[in-house]
């Protein structure tokens, strides 16, 4: 099983992560993200150098989603990170509650170079759903 891809979108750019549960299709999800920001994805095959807290919360998974991203392309931009995994635990009651830490390593650009700047995502093709026996989380970024 593939864990993450990036897809076209006019002027913008899709990140999808596929995972056995949300908490991983999460974690890709990150991968996939980080993805477009560097040249070099090796960084990938390694553990995270640090954690960041994070927790959010959405009256929709979808929404949920698109308010995960966007604290986590803060965290890092605030932080000098490339953050790539999540670990911890999604709750699903009224609100959703997603509650863990993000990991990554210091944005070093000598070392994986430039992909392009994300600036937020939307929620355009937005969806964070179970098909079949696979969880995806999915949306457009603004670059």
């Amino acid at each position: 099983m593939r864990e993450f891809e990036t897809f076209e979108h006019g002027a913008d750019v899709g990140v999808r992560g596929f995972g056995e549960t949300p908490e991983e299709a999460l974690s890709n999800l990150l991968k996939a993200l980080t993805s477009l920001m560097v040249e070099k994805t090796s960084f990938m095959d390694e553990p995270p150098q640090s954690y960041i807290p994070i927790e959010v919360e959405a009256d929709f998974l979808d929404e949920l989603l698109v308010v995960f991203i966007n604290k986590v392309l803060s965290i890092a931009s605030i932080e000098g990170l490339l953050l790539y995994e999540f670990r911890g635990h999604l709750e699903e009651s009224t609100p959703f509650l997603l509650k863990g830490e993000v990991g990554g390593i210091p944005f070093d650009s000598e070392k994986y170079g430039y992909g392009v700047e994300v600036k937020g995502a939307t929620f355009t093709m937005a969806k964070f759903e179970k098909i079949k026996d696979k969880y995806v989380a999915q949306c457009v970024v603004d670059v």
